[in-house]
């Protein structure tokens, strides 16, 4: 969802940042972007040993959602393209899951906003799995959720930890480059776009 179906990484790292800068820490937006498509708790918990940070996981994941959703309230906008990406392919009888590293709560207010909810078959979020991307089991019960074989399933993602857990769940991955998503490794994925507005339906769909 994050980056891709909406321009939010920009307010993710920045949210982040107050989060930690509210700590002391003046982090980097090039070593928050490594975490890039991971749940916040997967990230928490490492920023939380690395730094020494005395609050609990929960109080900063909490803390940040706060904040995102704050500045995503101001300006939420789609990545171009892509709802008409998602209108033809349901229009063709694709079977279209949502499988993101954000909380519920995030992903209903961006669905919401974006009046888009009614074109998932499958929602994912972070409250739904265990483990966190690279580990490939959001896309793997996402899945399962549509009733169909994970080789029959083709990702899109603009995070490298997201690239990673699409091909460990044996599926095809589009990889989109987003100037927003810092300096991600597409490498993994099997075609990578710059825009959604050249994407050939016909072509991701072969």
């Amino acid at each position: 969802m994050d980056g891709v179906i909406v321009q939010s990484e920009e307010a993710h790292i920045q949210a982040e940042e107050q989060v930690m800068l509210k700590r002391g820490v003046a982090i980097s937006a090039e070593e928050l972007h490594r975490y890039t498509g991971s749940t916040a708790k997967y990230m928490f918990i490492r920023l939380k040993e690395n730094y020494g940070l005395k609050d609990s996981v929960e109080d900063l994941e909490m803390e940040k959602e706060d904040l995102l959703l704050e500045l995503m309230q101001r300006d939420m906008k789609p990545t171009e393209g892509v709802i008409s990406l998602i209108r033809q392919l349901k229009q063709r009888g694709v079977k279209l899951a949502l499988a993101s590293g954000s909380s519920r709560r995030v992903i209903d207010h961006v669905l919401r906003g974006l009046k888009i909810s009614n074109f998932f078959d499958a929602i994912m979020g972070a409250e739904d799995v265990s483990e966190s991307k690279p580990n490939p089991e959001v896309f793997v019960e996402a899945a399962t959720r549509l009733k169909i074989k994970p080789e029959e399933c083709v990702v899109i993602e603009d995070a490298n930890l997201g690239v990673l857990a699409a091909k460990r769940a044996g599926m095809k991955c589009l990889g989109y480059r987003n100037p927003e998503s810092g300096e991600q490794d597409l490498s993994a994925a099997d075609i990578t776009i710059d825009s959604f507005t050249d994407l050939d339906v016909d072509q991701l769909l072969s």
